[in-house]
């Protein structure tokens, strides 16, 4: 790692963060004697369906993998760590990062407003940017290409979905048509640019400070396609769902911030055919997670069934389930290329 801990005692004293128990780690607070920074310690689950989950996405692996690339950010965009390792197949494992002060993030069922999706578009992007088509990610052993969280799996995971979702007839015919047209968007992608993916980009992973942004939780990263993380983040984590031209606004955020960071042959249409692709993917996660998420807790009981309306409102706002929205699309590309007023497009607050 290019942070090095300050010399002096290694003994740490740690103790639980209030509210920080996620779905697959737990984080600590760590303080030592004579150190007057604060760190947090990140380590896996110590529930048994967790962490078989965690050891099936391999996630110690894929964040430590991630942080190494980050690291000559130093600490911008993403909190340092200082050490870490990981064990059993990737499910278990240790990191010791910075502590974020002077920020806050928001829990997802609360959702962000307007100003807090530009700053969460314009960071990522200056991350995409940065890793857009790097050598470093090319032969990365660790880091899983267009793995679209479970994506892949939907065949699998659809008639349990079904069990659990309680869905309208017309909403259950469009979630049946949805493999076929994930196989056609994951080959769509493939032959795209690929860059360095968070995975899991939504409100509980951001943290807002006054004139910063960072990201945390890189546990579910990969190499693929960067509008994936807008997609997650637009479909996801608003705190009211946005409309057609309001996804127009924020994608047009992120894709300048692309141009602007130096990314070239990368048009906006193709960008926006990609968008729509990762707004499609991003209906997988309800179906492949949503059941056994709704199984560790309240919170993840209401996640569950949040995230499905969500990416379904989302989904159906852009239109990309079948031939019968070919028009709407059309619609869409010609709202994209032109530039709606600012009352038409201004994000909800």
């Amino acid at each position: 790692m290019n942070s090095r801990l300050p010399s002096g005692p290694s003994r740490y004293l740690v103790r639980p963060l209030p509210g920080s128990t996620g779905f697959l780690s737990r984080i600590f607070l760590a303080t030592r004697k004579g150190d007057p920074r604060r760190y947090l310690l990140k380590v896996g689950s110590d529930i048994p369906a967790p962490r078989e989950w965690g050891r099936v996405l391999r996630v110690f692996d894929r964040e430590l993998a991630a942080y190494r690339l980050l690291a000559p950010i130093q600490g911008k965009l993403s909190p340092r760590l200082f050490t870490g390792t990981s064990t059993d197949r990737g499910s278990q494992g240790l990191l010791l990062l910075e502590e974020i002060r002077g920020a806050k993030n928001r829990d997802q069922l609360q959702g962000l407003g307007g100003s807090e999706l530009s700053a969460a578009a314009r960071g990522i992007a200056r991350i995409h940017a940065r890793f857009w088509k790097a050598p470093s990610l090319l032969h990365n052993p660790d880091l899983p290409k267009h793995h679209y969280m479970r994506a892949h799996e939907i065949r699998r995971t659809l008639p349990k979905f079904f069990r659990w979702a309680n869905l309208s007839n017309k909403d259950r015919n469009l979630f049946r048509n949805l493999p076929r047209q994930v196989d056609a968007a994951l080959t769509r992608l493939k032959k795209g640019p690929i860059t360095l993916v968070h995975g899991d980009f939504r409100s509980d992973n951001i943290f807002f400070g006054k004139t910063f942004v960072k990201f945390i939780d890189w546990a579910l990263a990969f190499r693929g396609a960067g509008a994936f993380d807008l997609a997650r983040l637009a479909g996801g984590s608003p705190r009211r769902p946005l409309k057609l031209l309001q996804h127009v606004e924020l994608f047009k955020i992120w894709h300048a911030e692309l141009l602007r960071r130096g990314v070239r042959n990368y048009s906006l249409h193709q960008a926006w055919q990609d968008y729509r692709d990762a707004v499609l993917l991003t209906l997988t996660i309800p179906v492949t997670n949503a059941p056994t998420l709704a199984k560790f807790s309240a919170r993840g009981r209401k996640l569950a069934k949040l995230i499905t309306k969500r990416f379904l409102f989302a989904a159906k706002e852009l239109g990309v389930f079948d031939n019968a929205s070919r028009e709407r699309t059309s619609q869409s590309s010609i709202r994209v290329n032109a530039k709606p007023s600012r009352s038409q497009t201004t994000l909800s607050p």
